[in-house]
């Protein structure tokens, strides 16, 4: 049982007095409670709308901005405080409601309704904290979903800078290609046309020889026919001097038979 201090043993009066203290006690211990309650019920507001203004679902394309993660850690702490004020009131209350109890008849009941009050402050309490780390939770969580949201657009953009290098690549090599392939067209063409002109070169030379073997076949066709010719009129020309000489000579006989016939 507990002890009761001196100023318990009273008169009429004097317990009348402890009932108004006692009375006191309870009323300022209700209005601490309802103050707290007050307190706690606006933080969790609070902290409910900042959760709520923070759910990652909201917009799917979240990159959770650096002053956004401020924010939201700011709102941890400032629950976190408000937990640690409201423990510390409730701390105050209860050793403050204690002292009282002390001075009251009933010991047990006003610290029974002391420690009531106490556990009714704590739940608000775990409710800030519990708030408190649901936020720091899910900045953790937004902070891991926007890395690895990042590493995601990041390979992404490495393979579409690689798929855009490989068409680069795959361009240049076919222009390459392409290109070579023009070189090879270009020396073969030039090729087929020297290659053209050698044999027209070479043609011009063939006809040129059958020209100059036609045109030395004709010469000497002519200087046949013009000795042919030439000996024809030799031969005619002969003939005429053996003609006139055997006339002569018959003419020379005649002449030289006349003279003996006379």
């Amino acid at each position: 049982m507990y002890r009761l201090p001196a100023a318990a043993a009273m008169n009429a009066d004097g317990t009348k007095t402890r009932n108004e203290r006692g009375l006191r006690v309870k009323i300022c211990v209700v209005r601490m409670l309802a103050g707290l309650i007050v307190l706690t019920a606006s933080g969790l507001v609070l902290a409910e709308d900042t959760a709520a203004g923070s759910d990652p679902a909201s917009a799917a394309t979240d990159t959770f901005p650096a002053e956004e993660r401020a924010q939201l850690r700011q709102r941890a702490a400032e629950l976190r405080q408000q937990a640690h004020e409201l423990q510390l009131k409730a701390d105050e209350t209860r050793a403050a409601a204690e002292h009282e109890c002390w001075k009251r008849t009933l010991v047990s009941a006003c610290m029974e309704d002391a420690d009531e009050v106490k556990r009714q402050t704590m739940k608000q309490v775990r409710k800030l904290e519990i708030e408190a780390g649901d936020i720091e939770r899910n900045v953790r969580k937004r902070i891991a979903e926007a890395r690895r949201a990042e590493k995601v657009r990041s390979a992404e953009e490495r393979r579409l800078k690689g798929i855009e290098i490989s068409v680069k690549t795959r361009e240049q090599d076919e222009q390459r290609e392409r290109d070579a392939a023009a070189r090879v067209d270009k020396d073969a063409d030039m090729a087929a046309k020297a290659q053209k002109q050698q044999q027209d070169a070479a043609q011009h030379e063939r006809d040129a020889a059958d020209k100059r073997k036609r045109e030395e076949a004709r010469a000497a066709e002519r200087a046949a026919k013009q000795r042919e010719h030439a000996a024809k009129i030799d031969e005619r020309q002969r003939k005429k001097q053996e003609e006139q000489a055997r006339r002569d000579a018959e003419a020379a006989a005649r002449a030289a038979k006349a003279p003996a016939a006379q």
